[in-house]
């Protein structure tokens, strides 16, 4: 897998973010013949960074604009599905007192270079350690990510598409069926099973003979002509 970092960086201070650019780049060509170097994008408020379309390995916040700190960034983000890591430069105001965030990490103003490198290495290893694919979609007002394993199934018509979830919420999308069905290709979990619905096999719990009941009781209406392939692809699977 690709080991080279696509960064985020989003710093209030135009200052400090061209200094920060700077120290990226470093660490960058010194890594360019072993894991990859380094793609910087830099933003300047939290309107800017959460129009980004591109899911980034990393980001890197530092702000201290009211009702635009670090802490409100950092739960934006969280709340688009995006997991990649956090890393909270710390200057005026110490986030590690605030409530936790998960895969969130700390690194002290002035930057020391040591160990923002021992920081790239340990995100660069968990990076090909946990990698976890996602998909993108977007709604009228936002894009957002979330994870084969968290859907259960999309149900949609014409350009609106209904995402429904493992933990029992559900969230809009604005597209098709058929795009989503391409954008869905390297998924052998997700199965089109009528003009209306697409499944994750993994949360199949029975089957009859009009369709299938999935794992949070739903029943979906399922083509007869595709019933065959579809067990079949639930037992190729193993689930």
């Amino acid at each position: 897998m690709d080991t080279s970092l696509h960064i985020a960086l989003c710093d209030s201070n135009p200052g400090d973010r061209r200094h920060m650019e700077r120290l990226l780049e470093r660490e960058s060509d010194k890594r360019i013949n072993t894991t990859g170097g380094f793609y910087v994008d830099t933003f300047g408020s939290i309107e800017a960074i959460l129009k980004a379309a591109l899911v980034y390995d990393v980001y890197f916040i530092d702000s201290d604009i009211p009702l635009s700190d670090s802490y409100t960034i950092a739960l934006a983000i969280r709340k688009k599905g995006i997991l990649s890591p956090i890393v909270f430069c710390i200057s005026n105001v110490d986030y590690r007192t605030y409530e936790p965030l998960e895969n969130t990490l700390f690194i002290d103003k002035p930057i020391d270079t040591t160990e923002l490198a021992a920081l790239l290495d340990s995100i660069i290893d968990k990076k090909k350690e946990e990698f976890i694919p996602t998909i993108e979609l977007r709604s009228n007002y936002e894009a957002y990510y979330v994870t084969e394993s968290d859907v259960l199934y999309f149900e949609g018509e014409g350009y609106s598409l209904t995402v429904y979830f493992k933990d029992g919420s559900s969230r809009q999308a604005t597209t098709t069926l058929e795009i989503l069905r391409e954008d869905l290709s390297n998924y052998d979990s997700f199965f089109w099973v009528n003009k209306k619905t697409i499944l994750n096999v993994r949360y199949i719990t029975g089957f009859n003979f009009f369709g299938v009941t999935m794992s949070n009781g739903k029943k979906i209406r399922v083509a007869r002509s595709v019933m065959k392939a579809l067990k079949n692809r639930k037992a190729a699977l193993g689930y």
